[in-house]
């Protein structure tokens, strides 16, 4: 599923809440039927939910360290038994992952400033890839990185879906909105203004609904009337 919006529509923001990172100011979040709305950020992880987030740099990986930390960093308890970490293990899940999300780079260990932002990206997914997601946010996914990194991005989603993970992935882009989804919801100031099927929708449907200009218009002309 795609989430389409302008700048300022509130799509980070959505993304974030049903992470846990900010508070819902009404409503629930539900996963597989339990309500996990005052769930920690780690629980939602443990459960199976996990967002690559829009900017990478700031809050996907910690710069400084290498590849391989920053893949394994949130799955760690994975590979840990009390104090004791197995190294042979995460190393291999590693690999792992490195190949299929095709990270190039000279290794696990290379820092992970020396890679280009489409691998960064890549990185950041992998480490997703780890923690055996059941859903799975993507906030701008493709954003900064180039034509190839972008393509891997993307098979990399349908390959979740095809394996029955849940996608759900954010773009101001309204080629990807309606190319590389199978349900688009459209969002604008902060609401689900529309959905659309990608099949048949055009660019200029996707951007009217998105234009929150009669929105506003609206707004006005009800509070006028409520004084």
């Amino acid at each position: 599923m795609g989430v389409y919006g302008l700048m300022g529509a509130g799509r980070t923001e959505l993304f974030e809440t049903l992470m846990g990172r900010n508070k819902p100011q009404a409503g629930s979040v539900t996963l597989l039927g339990q309500d996990i709305t005052r769930w920690s950020i780690r629980d939602r992880i443990e459960a199976g939910m996990f967002l690559v987030p829009e900017d990478r740099q700031r809050d996907g990986l910690i710069q400084g360290q290498s590849v391989g930390s920053n893949l394994s960093l949130a799955s760690v308890h994975e590979f840990t038994r009390g104090f004791i970490t197995d190294a042979g293990r995460e190393r291999t899940r590693n690999d792992e992952v490195i190949a299929s999300v095709r990270v190039k780079s000279s290794g696990q260990g290379a820092p992970i400033g020396s890679l280009s932002g489409g691998n960064q990206q890549k990185v950041v997914v992998g480490k997703a890839l780890l923690t055996e997601p059941r859903v799975i946010l993507l906030d701008e996914p493709t954003r900064g990185v180039d034509v190839g990194a972008k393509a891997d991005i993307f098979a990399f989603m349908a390959a979740l879906a095809a394996d029955g993970v849940a996608v759900l992935f954010a773009t101001s882009e309204v080629a990807e909105a309606l190319n590389s989804t199978s349900r688009l919801l459209i969002m604008s100031r902060g609401r689900i203004v529309a959905e659309m099927s990608p099949a048949t929708a055009t660019r200029e449907q996707v951007l009217a609904a998105a234009d929150d200009s009669e929105l506003v218009a609206l707004e006005h002309t009800t509070e006028g009337q409520t004084r």
